[in-house]
């Protein structure tokens, strides 16, 4: 009985939803969280990378065609549709602060769960490792661009971008391979899933949390942004596939490829915006992701499933 229910509060969609309950539910109360969030979110990425061998991208090709292909879908097709509607929805000066943040997802690496969702989907496991941490290494010299761009550097220099990614990703991924050692990989493989979902909660609260007065005062906004997760996310991914299956591509890849591209860090890019911005209203368009992450692995399960026989 206790396996049973620690196997139920243990599982990954359990531990996001609570997330989101949490958030709505206690509001400003998960403010403390946020001051940890950065650290949270580390922790995270060292448990995470420490499952990943650069011995995966011998010979360099192995890495460098699914990275090309990660760029190109992740960052430049899905963060210039975000961009680009969320603009169109949201126009104006007195929207640029929300639109602020449809930018920082935009600059954000893929999220970190495209590679167990691809692994229960039976997706191409190497593209999605190499896509994941190929993008992770890029958006160090992406995201300050992206946010240099688009938002100019009188709102955020883009260097303390830079200095959040290195604390995100290249401390992380050096402090990972000490866990490599191993009389120590045992051990790190059996916390690690805990660690990793348990640590997203301890990120995704306060994004919710933060957000839940814009979210309630404002259903009109909640809408739009949603219209914006729809199109980018499950629009996008429905059409993507058809054109990849009527072109004979392998289902792996298109499982994987499709995941790759329509899933963004909303943890990163809520750090980001809770790290540089007072107003509540940045995080709103992460917060809301963060629940459409959610629905969309459980949508494109099914779909999948019934699509590809997976």
């Amino acid at each position: 009985m206790i396996e049973k229910v620690s196997k139920i509060v243990n599982h990954r969609d359990f531990v996001l939803s609570l997330a989101i309950v949490s958030g709505l539910i206690f509001g400003k109360g998960t403010e403390f969280l946020s001051d940890i969030s950065l650290y949270a979110l580390a922790i995270v990425m060292i448990a995470a990378t420490s499952g990943f061998t650069f011995k995966s991208w011998i010979p360099l090709k192995n890495a460098l065609i699914p990275i090309g292909i990660s760029v190109l879908l992740n960052y430049i097709l899905f963060g210039l549709i975000v961009i680009g509607i969320s603009k169109l929805i949201f126009p104006g000066e007195e929207n640029f602060l929300l639109w602020a943040g449809f930018v920082l997802i935009a600059a954000a690496p893929p999220g970190p769960s495209i590679i167990p969702f691809s692994t229960m989907l039976k997706g191409d496991i190497n593209f999605s490792v190499s896509g994941v941490f190929g993008l992770h290494i890029v958006a160090m010299f992406l995201a300050p661009a992206i946010v240099l761009i688009f938002l100019g550097q009188s709102i955020i220099d883009p260097m303390e971008i830079f200095m959040i990614l290195v604390k995100l990703i290249v401390i992380p991924l050096i402090i990972s391979r000490f866990l490599r050692h191993p009389k120590i990989v045992p051990a790190t493989d059996k916390i690690r899933p805990y660690v990793v979902k348990w640590g997203f909660f301890i990120v995704i609260t306060p994004i919710v949390g933060m957000s839940r007065n814009v979210i309630f005062s404002n259903p009109d906004i909640l809408l739009y942004t949603s219209l914006v997760f729809i199109i980018a996310m499950f629009v996008l991914a429905f059409i993507y596939g058809k054109i990849l299956k009527a072109n004979k591509v392998k289902t792996s890849r298109i499982i994987s490829s499709t995941l790759m591209m329509v899933i963004k860090s909303s943890a990163f890019s809520a750090v980001v915006a809770m790290t540089f911005f007072e107003d509540e209203v940045v995080a709103m368009p992460s917060a809301v992701l963060s629940v459409f992450v959610t629905l969309f692995i459980i949508l494109y399960s099914m779909y999948a499933r019934k699509e590809y026989g997976v």
